[in-house]
């Protein structure tokens, strides 16, 4: 996990390469299953499909904020790109695509990637790269240190759940 200063933010861009021992196809299963982000996603308590136009989705998410911070929600885009040996997964903040909810404030700088390349041996190599500003008023020492805590904690649970045979997503 590497982490920089991106430009003149005070917040921190993240990057995460790994080796999951799983092919390409079931991590990309996880990825594609919206619905269950909740299941590896650190903080995320909700995630669901709003639109799909092509291979672009639209996804919700809500996140659970520790106090005293407030819960966090966005709409992203995902552009899908696939092929026999690499897929990427490159998603962007939409601000304003749903209607602005109360209980939580909107993320709307929330840019990056997965991609992902076949290996041999049913193993396939991630990179994983995310630029945000958690909108609000976050001290940037807080959210940066969210923000490799959450990037760990997902990457960890998605090698998990993608090398499990026993769980689908």
């Amino acid at each position: 996990m590497y982490t920089q200063l991106e430009g003149t933010s005070p917040y921190k861009q993240i990057k995460v390469t790994t080796t999951i021992n799983a092919p390409l196809e079931k991590v990309m299963e996880i990825l594609m299953a919206f619905g269950n982000y909740s299941s590896w996603m650190n903080q995320v308590y909700e995630s669901y499909l709003v639109n799909q136009v092509d291979s672009s989705y639209y996804v919700f998410l809500l996140e659970d904020a520790d106090w005293p911070m407030q819960n966090r929600y966005q709409v992203s885009k995902l552009d899908v790109r696939q092929s026999v040996t690499k897929s990427s997964v490159r998603f962007r903040a939409v601000p304003n695509f749903i209607e602005k909810r109360t209980d939580a404030i909107q993320i709307k700088q929330y840019e990056g990637y997965w991609e992902l390349e076949d290996r041999t041996d049913h193993q396939c190599e991630l990179e994983y790269v995310l630029i945000q500003h958690p909108g609000g008023h976050v001290p940037p020492w807080l959210a940066n240190f969210h923000a490799v805590e959450n990037p760990y904690q997902s990457i960890f649970r998605l090698k998990e759940l993608a090398e499990n045979a026993k769980i689908r997503p």
